[in-house]
């Protein structure tokens, strides 16, 4: 019983990777963008405008890890800034434990 399960499972699997070719999904398709050459202008920007501005013209996976960082930090930054404001109002803010 549990071979025929398995057997059945595996002939769905298979004709469900032939449905895009009965539907015709795999046609020509469109034709390939250009690459999308999209820079900031620098005139006028100064101080941290000015350094994102010019990571994100040279370099976008530098300019992707600043995010990623800065990000973060403002989570936590947000995080313990909530932590704060909350015990000054006299709530808890300690992690709580689960029991299952």
């Amino acid at each position: 019983m549990r071979r025929w399960k398995i057997l059945c499972a595996s002939a769905v699997a298979l004709l469900m990777q032939l449905v895009p070719r009965l539907v015709l999904a795999g046609g020509e398709g469109l034709d390939t963008p250009e690459a999308l050459e999209r820079k900031v202008p620098l005139e006028g920007l100064s101080g941290i405008n000015l350094f994102f501005a010019r990571a994100y013209n040279e370099n976008l996976w530098l300019y992707a890890i600043y995010c990623t960082v800065l990000m973060a930090v403002v989570g936590v930054v947000i995080a313990f800034g909530t932590d704060i404001i909350l015990k000054a109002m006299g709530m808890e803010v300690e992690k709580i434990e689960h029991k299952e």
